[in-house]
């Protein structure tokens, strides 16, 4: 197995940044020798090629890791919403292995496709395996939820709560995959917001990101009555363990969705630990969802929570300053746990400020970083212009005023740099309700 797996990853690697034309090739081998299989993709395909690659190229990273068959069992359940069966995986493989043999010409033999059909084979039957345990556990394909409520933030954010029509299992840090009525086949990921045993609602943020399908629908064509298909719910950056003694919850942007899940789920606990809360945006009117959490402090007096936005004629380094000053200057590090949602780039230097801060890596909690196709390497101008970069298919980065931070910097160094507006530096402001904790600016 460990040969074919060396064999597989050699093999990907030569057609990496090529993607788009093994990925466009697929498709083409695959609904010309099965038809009948194109409905089960929507009727527009140009974010489902990147999608397709970066699948594949995580599945191959991971072959050896003893989490993958887990993933792939959760994989072939979430399949079932697309009207998936087993048959269709033989048809998949066929047509992903010819897709890599005809750009592999020079390179492909008979113990490059043996090792491609063995690891093709075996993701199969933990796909397949998956959605017949789901279907044995009574689990629908998918769940329909009656849109309730629907506001539009600032033109850019939309809260939405819609309520299921059977019960839907989800641990707070999860997120659910949406179909709207108007788009059928475009499926994209949305964070769960709000407690799973409020009121039996699911809510969820919306940002709009430009040139988006799903979110611009979102965001401008949807109502209350409306319905909104549901895969299961999935996500491994779940609230920390019962017994955590000190959290600091941090968000940016729509992360403010898992991040408000966890915190009414640490809250519920008896006794709760210790929460402070740091929440990003752009600017204070980008606040979207500020009542929410005005009401948990009211409610809540022992929990302390901070808004960082950059503020009117402030200087742009000087807010980025007290932001990074605060975090590096904490102590407390070692003995808290920390749950960061965000933007990729927000997430990422984010959370280097908090491991050079003395963070321990085990006490932070996130979701892992999506891996792009768009890291191809060198490409020559002739591949550039046959081959151009893909739009990618969900990028948290592309949403309307992205949020990201400067690059951490020592305490000792000036700060310098073109005053281009290229970064976004929040300041912290404290919520102004009861409880509220302020550290001095």
């Amino acid at each position: 197995m460990n040969d074919d797996i060396d064999v597989v990853r050699a093999s990907l690697e030569l057609v990496r940044r090529r993607a788009s034309h093994v990925v466009r090739y697929f498709y083409a081998h695959l609904f010309s020798h099965h038809p009948e299989l194109r409905p089960l993709f929507p009727a527009v395909m140009d974010d489902q090629y990147e999608r397709l690659f970066t699948a594949l190229v995580h599945v191959v990273d991971h072959l050896d890791h003893p989490g993958l068959p887990a993933h792939l069992e959760r994989l072939g359940r979430d399949h079932r919403k697309f009207g998936t069966v087993d048959d269709d995986y033989a048809a998949v493989g066929e047509s992903l292995v010819a897709a890599v043999r005809y750009h592999s010409t020079y390179f492909w033999d008979d113990r490059t496709e043996a090792a491609w059909t063995r690891v093709y084979t075996g993701a199969a039957e933990a796909m397949t395996g998956g959605a017949r345990l789901s279907l044995a556990a009574g689990e629908p394909a998918s769940w329909e939820a009656t849109i309730v409520s629907h506001r539009l933030h600032a033109g850019h954010t939309a809260v939405i709560r819609a309520a299921p029509s059977a019960h839907y299992p989800w641990l707070p840090g999860q997120y659910a995959t949406i179909e709207h009525p108007d788009l059928p086949g475009v499926w994209r990921p949305y964070s769960l917001a709000g407690h799973p045993d409020r009121d039996g609602a699911l809510e969820f943020h919306v940002g709009r990101v430009d040139e988006g399908l799903l979110s611009n629908v979102l965001c401008d064509r949807t109502e209350p009555g409306q319905i909104l298909r549901l895969g299961g719910a999935s996500g491994s950056a779940l609230a920390p363990p019962p017994g955590t003694p000190a959290v600091t919850l941090i968000a940016a942007g729509t992360g403010w969705a898992p991040v408000k899940s966890v915190l009414e789920e640490l809250l519920a606990r008896k006794p709760s630990p210790r929460i402070r809360v740091d929440v990003v945006a752009r600017g204070e009117a980008d606040f979207y969802d500020s009542d929410a959490l005005v009401e948990l402090l009211r409610a809540h007096p022992c929990l302390s929570a901070y808004w960082w936005y950059q503020e009117r004629d402030e200087g742009r380094t000087r807010a980025a300053e007290r932001l990074q000053s605060n975090l590096s200057g904490r102590r407390e590090w070692p003995g808290e746990t920390v749950y960061l949602c965000g933007p990729v780039m927000f997430v990422q230097e984010t959370a280097a400020l908090l491991y050079e801060s003395g963070l321990p890596a085990a006490s932070l909690i996130r979701d892992p970083l999506p891996t792009s196709v768009q890291r191809r390497g060198h490409v020559s101008h002739s591949e550039q212009f046959l081959d151009p970069r893909p739009v990618t298919w969900i990028d948290p980065e592309a949403r309307t005023r992205p949020l990201s931070l400067p690059a951490p910097r020592a305490a000792t160094q000036p700060e310098s740099g073109p005053d281009d507006g290229s970064w976004f530096e929040p300041t912290r402001k404290p919520v102004r309700a009861p409880g509220y904790s302020a550290a001095p600016r």
